[in-house]
């Protein structure tokens, strides 16, 4: 983080700064956001973000059926319904950023 000085008692912060406070800002926004309903301790769920896209993964390790939406900024994925031992992903370009999964939405 590059301090560029204290002006009139206010810090000034260079560009590169600015935008590493702010992905940092944003990256902890987006992993603290919890989920509207608990998840089943035997679902596992795995988020990935790339250049042009973001994945959700979720694979129903469970003895019973689950459903989740993908929880983000914008509309919400429709939702999804899947059985033990499947799993279901769901792709979406970037710029609608990830906000965690809503089960028990069927």
């Amino acid at each position: 983080m590059i301090l560029r000085g204290i002006r009139n008692g206010a810090l000034t912060l260079s560009a590169a700064a600015l935008l590493t406070v702010a992905a940092a800002a944003q990256a902890g926004a987006v992993s603290a956001a919890p989920a509207s309903v608990s998840a089943a301790s035997c679902a596992r769920v795995n988020h990935s973000s790339g250049y042009v896209t973001q994945t959700v993964k979720v694979t129903n390790n469970c003895g019973y059926t689950v459903s989740f939406s993908v929880r983000r900024v914008g509309p919400d994925s429709p939702c999804y319904i899947v059985r033990p031992g499947h799993y279901r992903t769901y792709k979406w370009g970037n710029g609608l950023n990830y906000q965690g999964i809503r089960w028990n939405c069927s």
